[in-house]
């Protein structure tokens, strides 16, 4: 472009500015729009033949030469208004020789566009610019208003738009040029060029050439552009069909998603341009259905993995458009319309069913299947008209999954992973559960065509049949050992045995206690496991005692060999051998059968003292395939194993218990990490605050430690480079570390896995509740059911299983010993944050302050998985309104605001798990049908009646912020409850109808009278955990209560229950608050037959006194004595409280001391004194004394005082009495221990008869006989 006149023009405005007369300034822009147009013109000739107009080129080029000396030389305002006046006479001069001379442009033969489509759109760009410029002037006294075909200009605008949407779709969808690319590439830069022209050259500057303007756009825009002469729908058929026989696409795949859509764009438009009188009419709309639909489910990473099915689509779509165009001039079809439009629709469709498949996990709970199925009912019965269509299909498909619920509960059962064909169906069958699901929503809803959801059910249908038919599902296929390799540890790797000269830090008292179990103690055969997680150092222990050199002189022979999650019998005993230096060839070994190399390994070690070390077991049949070849002589001999699975060491016949390897403390770690990095050298004290910290991150694994000490070695030292690695240690051991925890997750069972992987849901070093961890397992459908186990029964086993295996660690137990709250390791956890985003199973979703945006943890196509964790809410909203098939939406330690609560409502419609407990709502999600688990906070005080709709929901946990919280009725009609948490919630009773059956925990309404208490067991029937408070009772008799196993109860400040308490038989756990207990009211609690936790809060006893009598609580193993102020004296019988394991006194402050009966009670483990009397924690000393008098060294005390003297307030301090004559105030003579022993003797022998008469009474109630 000739810029020079541009540049003096621009130097006229910023040379005189706000000086310049209002005038003269639009003259300036006219002339500045003008000569863009007529430059546009000169550039023709680069491509157009303008031959035949020589004269008027050079006289345009002449224009611009000299109207470029004209303003050089004007240096005052009135030159340049003369000039401007000028120009402007000049320009329509020219105009009027050009369009005289003017024809319809034709390219050159030798045009060099050729080879360059970029050209062709970069033209259409400067067009489609310049004609826009022509419709922004809306006052109508400047020069550059346009009066007369301004509705045509807009036309002319949009249609190129379109049409450069359809070149870049061929554009960006071919390599090289020739034949039909370049006639449609020549046909368009004719068609915009002669557009341009028109549109500037009859630009109207009257009103006499209004008419003649309107009519040559709208016939260069109906001739040319639009496809409705014959000659110009062949260009753009022939070329797509081009492109369908030869698709090869250069689109940079972010790209393609604007240019799909902006393609579909031009479709629709010339859809929405045919006559409404076509024959074809039901096929168009068909055909604008399908791409409306299409567009609907588009997403990059549809395009990634698709791209050729739509751009087929695409091309065909296109091809049948333009043939419907023709259809209207000519009165002929060229192509079968209803087998094109069949064809597209199942293209279409597959596009639609591989969009949703890739949004699937390929890991599944179990459970899904079950729920997926009680929707299918349940749908069926609330919306019979939607669903009729598909009934019968559906039907079938329920047929076919119900048939298959049992092989689903046998995998439940396995305790070891399965064979990969049986994952596989798994996952494919719970896939087409998911897919099952999202049909019959969109059924309801009529978001997708009836033609593709009876598609989708057909073939879902045949898919799952064919399974059966290829016995997919048979139970007896499903065998953990299915796999076998030859394998064995050759001689030549004896030196690479992992970890034989590696440094131990810490361990040095386990090391000596192994040490001795290895060469001292019991000479018969003994079996010594070594147990702990991956990466805790069992492999290195295990190898320092196996080089240790007390050890190696102790034994006669020694043998090593890794075992590995796969393995065969018959490797084993080849590298057994091999380490044993038994000659390996041909002849000998290698020719003998496996029972041949059992009896050979048997006679090498007979009569010998011998040390085997199998690292790595994984699997309890280790122990039956190789037991049979290790002799036992009695003469010491010792089989060591190390194994991440504690379930394993229960099938081997050891003597001691297994040793379960600790993680190192901060010092050791440190130590360990120094070694590792500087050797001998020592640590620079500029590093040892960063290094200290990288240390406590490392959790005390030495794995972590290692890992990171390679990466800080070959860095450079320095404070800033470290204090990088201590930013984001995950990053620089994960790799690494993944080789070392992949094999724990793939040896898992299928159930467990995904179990497992929802670890990746919450925070470093977060402490897990296990109760809140297996309801979310729960309602995300990872819980098989069993029918005849509790789902959270059934979820707590599987936690259970997962701590045994040593991949999440118990991180608190209750009294009972039973696992309270649990954690997985740092490294664990970005194992399975990581591995969670590879199965499509999780993504952690946090706002990027850097570019912000919202981002994912990992690339932008993982915003497709099912479960989101939020850790920032901006941009939620745009994020979510594109995610409605997410099924989990989890908030990490962020308070989400009620608008952003709202919009989650609206968009996540299948939502199964919605966890905002950290977010006070004023709404409810009451369009979530599909919800099973809600947690949150609310501000209002009360529920609405539309809950109900949430018919699907199973956990309910609601905290209100202002106090009470009213329950509508309809909670009745929410028959899928199973854990119900509201505090100080009322409900509704009197009239209600409906029975929550399926209620097994409730926690904590508030109940004014007696009869509501009763009224809520009957409505429950199956509950089982109750925690409620009484409130404003008067004298009232204690609610009968039936079938609960665990019970909390506070009573109000003002109220008065009157007794007897008679509590249910079932009570396994009781929790009484603010009670008065007499001895009326006490004797139904103490021979409750199943008690086991009984824990005391505020109780008020009769005459501040307790007295238990022989046999009373016979079977309770934990109680607490809590907040009992005015409780000053305690009695006990010598047989009281025969099963008690713990006993925990807080804050009763007047106690005089506990009863010395405790020191006879065999099964006592610990007594925990907290803010009480002195005389209290020394008959707590006491009593450990005469345990340990007696050879007891169980019992352990945790005393805990108030340091009244502290600067800071009230402290505690703890002590852990381990032992302690020397501690105890009371003097005893020598023969006081004696004595105590013999009263311990007595008591223990009364107590023996006692137990045994107890259960022989149990056994005749149970079979009903009178004698045995």
């Amino acid at each position: 472009m000739n810029y020079q006149i541009l540049q003096s023009l621009q130097h006229v405005e910023d040379e005189w500015g706000l000086d310049m007369p209002e005038s003269l300034e639009d003259v300036i822009k006219f002339l500045k729009r003008e000569f863009t147009f007529l430059d546009f013109f000169l550039n023709l000739q680069s491509f157009i033949d303008l031959s035949y107009m020589l004269e008027i080129v050079h006289n345009v080029q002449a224009l611009f030469h000299d109207a470029a000396i004209d303003f050089g030389r004007s240096s005052e305002i009135d030159q340049v208004v003369r000039v401007t006046n000028q120009l402007k006479v000049k320009i329509q001069m020219t105009k009027l020789e050009i369009r005289s001379e003017y024809l319809l442009p034709k390219v050159n033969e030798d045009g060099n566009f050729v080879g360059s489509p970029e050209f062709v759109i970069d033209l259409i760009d400067t067009v489609v610019m310049n004609l826009g410029d022509l419709l922004k002037v809306y006052c109508s006294s400047s020069l550059l208003f346009v009066r007369g075909p301004n509705k045509e200009i807009r036309d002319v605008f949009k249609e190129l738009k379109l049409l450069r949407n359809f070149v870049c779709f061929v554009t960006e969808r071919s390599i090289e040029l020739e034949g039909q690319h370049i006639d449609f590439f020549i046909h368009v830069l004719e068609v915009v060029s002669h557009a341009a022209m028109i549109a500037w050259l009859y630009l109207p500057s009257n009103g006499n050439e209004n008419q003649e303007t309107n009519g040559l756009l709208s016939d260069h825009l109906q001739m040319k552009i639009k496809p409705i002469d014959p000659s110009i729908r062949k260009i753009y058929i022939d070329v797509l069909q081009d492109l369908r026989f030869e698709w090869r696409p250069i689109i940079p795949i972010n790209h393609a998603a604007d240019c799909v859509a902006g393609f579909v764009q031009a479709l629709q438009h010339n859809l929405k341009a045919l006559s409404v009188s076509n024959p074809n009419t039901h096929q168009i709309a068909d055909l604008q259905e399908m791409l409306n639909l299409l567009i609907a489910n588009l997403s990059i990473q549809d395009l990634e993995f698709h791209l050729q099915d739509i751009d087929i689509v695409m091309i065909d779509s296109g091809i049948l458009v333009y043939s419907l165009c023709e259809n209207v001039v000519l009165g002929e079809v060229t192509i079968d319309l209803p087998v094109m439009i069949e064809r597209i629709k199942i293209l279409i469709y597959n596009i639609i069913r591989k969009e949703f498949q890739s949004s699937l996990p390929r890991i599944h709970g179990l459970g899904y299947v079950d729920f997926v199925l009680s929707n299918l009912k349940e749908f069926q019965d609330r919306y019979p008209d939607s669903l009729d269509f598909v009934k019968t299909q559906i039907q079938i498909i329920q047929a076919q999954l119900e048939s298959v619920q049992p092989f689903l509960r046998f995998v439940a059962e396995q305790q070891y992973n399965i064979h990969d064909k049986l994952q596989n169906s798994v996952a494919l069958l719970t896939g087409k559960a998911y897919e099952v699901e999202y049909i019959v929503d969109v059924c309801v809803r009529k978001r997708v065509p009836d033609w593709c959801l009876m598609l989708w059910l057909l073939d879902i249908s045949a898919e799952v049949a064919e399974m059966q038919q290829k016995k997919m599902f048979e139970d007896d296929l499903v065998s953990p050992y299915t796999i076998a390799t030859d394998t064995f540890f050759k001689l030549s790797e004896l030196e690479k045995m992992p970890g034989i000269k590696e440094e131990i830090i810490g361990f040095e008292d386990e090391i000596k206690t192994l040490i001795d179990r290895l060469t001292r103690g019991s000479q018969e055969l003994d079996i010594i496991s070594i147990v702990g997680m991956p990466g805790a150092g069992k492999t290195t222990l295990a190898n320092k005692l196996y080089s240790c050199d007390s050890v190696v002189s102790h034994f006669h022979i020694r043998a090593y060999c890794h075992v590995a999650p796969v393995y065969s019998q018959r490797g084993l005993l080849l590298s057994l051998l091999a380490m044993l230096q038994v000659s390996i060839d041909g002849t000998s070994l290698l020719s003998k059968g496996t029972d041949e190399l059992k009896d050979t390994l048997s006679r090498i070690l007979h009569s010998k003292r011998y040390l085997i070390l199998l690292d790595d077991v994984w699997d309890f049949k280790v122990g039956d395939d190789l037991t049979d070849c290790f002799p036992d002589d009695d003469n010491g001999s010792r089989i060591l194993f190390t194994t991440r699975n504690h379930h394993v060491t229960f099938y081997f016949d050891t003597v001691g218990e297994p040793h379960h390897v600790r993680l190192l403390t901060y010092e050791e770690s440190w130590e360990l990490l120094k070694i590792k990095v500087f050797g001998n050298e020592n640590c620079s004290p500029l590093l040892e605050k960063v290094g200290q910290e990288i240390a406590r991150k490392c959790g005390g694994l030495p794995l972590s430690i290692v890992l990171v000490a390679g990466s800080l070695s070959k860095m450079e030292k320095t404070e800033e480079c470290w204090s990088q690695v201590a930013k984001d240690l995950g990053s620089y051991i994960a790799s690494d570390a993944k080789s070392i925890i992949e094999p724990s997750y793939q040896h898992l069972p299928y159930h467990l896995k995904s179990c497992f992987l929802y670890f990746g849901t919450f925070l470093e070093d977060e402490e897990i509740n296990v109760s809140k961890l297996t309801w979310l397992w729960i309602g995300e459908g990872f819980v098989e059911d069993l029918e005849w186990k509790s789902l959270q029964d059934i979820a707590k086993g599987y936690l259970d299983i997962l701590i045994n295996r040593n991949l999440v660690m118990n991180a608190k137990r209750s009294s009972d010993g039973k696992v309270k709250a649990c954690r997985v390791h740092d490294l664990l956890l970005d194992f399975c944050k990581k591995k969670a985003e590879e199965e499509h199973f999780l993504s952690w979703i946090k706002w990027d302050q850097n570019d912000k945006s919202l981002s994912a943890t990992s690339s932008q196509k993982k915003l497709a998985q099912r479960r989101v964790v939020f850790i920032e809410e901006e941009n939620l909203v745009e994020w979510s309104a594109s995610r409605c098939l997410v099924d989990s939406v989890l908030f990490r330690r962020i308070d989400v605001s009620s608008l952003l609560v709202s919009q989650i409502f609206y968009n996540f419609k299948f939502l199964k798990v919605l966890n905002l407990e950290s977010t006070v709502i004023n709404s409810f999600p009451t369009v979530l049908v599909y919800l099973r688990y809600f947690s949150a906070q609310t501000d209002k005080d009360s529920i609405t009646s539309l809950i109900a709709n949430l018919w699907n929901l199973e956990i309910l946990i609601l905290k209100p912020t202002k106090g009470k919280l009213k329950l509508p009725v309809t909670i009745w009609k929410m028959v899928r409850l199973r854990h119900l948490c509201m505090d100080s919630a009322y409900f509704t009773l009197n009239g209600a109808e409906g029975l929550l059956e399926k209620l097994e925990v409730l926690s904590t309404p508030c109940f004014s009278c007696a009869r509501d208490v009763e009224l809520l067991s009957e409505k429950t029937p199956n509950l089982r955990e109750l925690r409620c408070s009484l409130v404003d009772f008067r004298h009232e008799l204690f609610p009968r209560l039936d079938f609960l196993t665990r019970l909390e109860i506070h009573l109000a400040a003002n109220s008065m229950v009157d007794g007897p308490y008679n509590f249910p038989p079932s009570l396994r756990h009781l929790t009484l608050s603010n009670f008065f207990l007499g001895s009326c009211h006490e004797s139904n609690i103490s021979m409750l037959p199943n008690l086991c936790v009984l824990k005391l809060v505020s109780i008020f006893f009769d005459n501040d006194k307790w007295e238990v009598r022989d046999g009373e609580f016979f079977g309770l193993t934990v109680l607490k004595l809590v907040k009992c102020e005015f409780f000053d004296e305690w009695k006990t019988s010598d047989f009281a409280f025969p099963m008690l394991e713990h006993l925990v006194l807080r804050e009763c402050p007047y106690l005089k001391e506990i009863p010395l009966s405790f020191e006879a009670i065999p099964t006592l483990n610990s007594i925990k004194v907290k803010s009480c009397s002195e005389s209290v924690e020394r008959s707590a000393t006491i009593i450990k004394e005469v345990q340990e008098a007696y050879g007891s060294n169980d019992v352990r005390v945790f005393i805990q005082r108030e340091n009244k003297d502290s600067l800071s307030g009230t402290l505690l301090k703890k002590y852990n009495y381990v032992s302690s004559s020397s501690k105890s105030d009371n003097k005893t003579n020598k023969s006081e221990p004696q004595m105590m022993k013999s009263r311990m003797e007595f008591r223990r022998q009364k107590w023996t008869e006692m137990v045994f008469a107890r259960k022989l009474a149990d056994m005749k109630q149970r079979y009903n006989v009178k004698n045995i």
